[in-house]
């Protein structure tokens, strides 16, 4: 069995009022990891709301999936730091910038050699990437 990284829109996913049904299926077959650097990019994205109602709501939402589910955290080490940096500079890239967020999320999956799960498949050049909505994958090499 595959591991995967979850890409923040997994996660957001499953705080819908009705999630779809692909996706909590799927995460409740699969072994999965949150790279942190995911919990920053939530968190972030919380504090850009301009409704402190929205903001305080994701950042419940956020602190309540990390109680839940703090042991499966993924921290960034140096290792990663030099994947990334390596990565940051390859041919792919440079012929298709990439946001940084999900160049951090690519650089810890290669360093652990997981997969990664997003319904954004084209925001990854490198890694192998699910998307647990349609079960489309798409295998991008890794260096």
């Amino acid at each position: 069995m595959s591991l995967y990284f979850l890409d923040s829109n997994v996660i957001s996913e499953l705080w819908k009022k009705e999630p779809s049904p692909a996706v909590t299926a799927w995460l409740g077959s699969s072994e999965w990891l949150i790279p942190v650097v995911v919990i920053a990019e939530i968190q972030e994205g919380a504090e850009a709301c301009p409704s402190l109602v929205r903001r305080e709501e994701i950042s419940h939402k956020l602190a309540d999936f990390l109680r839940e589910f703090s042991t499966l955290v993924m921290d960034w080490d140096s290792e990663t730091a030099l994947v990334w940096a390596k990565l940051k500079h390859s041919s792919e890239v440079k012929r298709q910038p990439q946001a940084l967020w999900d160049s951090l999320i690519e650089a810890m999956a290669i360093r652990h050699t997981a997969s990664i799960a997003s319904r954004n498949i084209n925001d990854f050049r490198h890694a192998k990437v699910l998307n647990p909505w349609t079960g489309e994958e798409r295998a991008n090499y890794q260096n």
